[in-house]
């Protein structure tokens, strides 16, 4: 694909090729980069099985089962992950 040049010699802009190669995009970096994004994530697959997440005071959650109202404490973040594997959500 060529670019068509003006009189001053840059390109008018309608190329998309370089746009892509020199945009900085939030939505397209990892989510381990945004990990606010991942958590919200994680309790929204939580909620849509009927569990709620409550964030601890240290890095910890609580996992509520809204209907017999049973929680269970996760320590830390592998530890929410892991009850959300076993529980079938993740």
């Amino acid at each position: 694909m060529t670019t068509v040049h003006t009189t001053n010699g840059k390109g008018h802009g309608c190329d998309p090729v370089p746009f892509q190669n020199h945009t900085i995009n939030d939505l397209d970096f990892p989510i381990s980069e945004r990990p606010s994004k991942a958590l919200a994530t994680i309790k929204a697959k939580f909620a849509m099985h009927g569990h709620a997440v409550h964030d601890g005071g240290n890095h910890d959650f609580i996992v509520v089962q809204m209907n017999w109202g049973h929680s269970r404490h996760c320590r830390d973040y592998a530890a929410l992950i892991g009850f959300g594997r076993q529980l079938g959500v993740l």
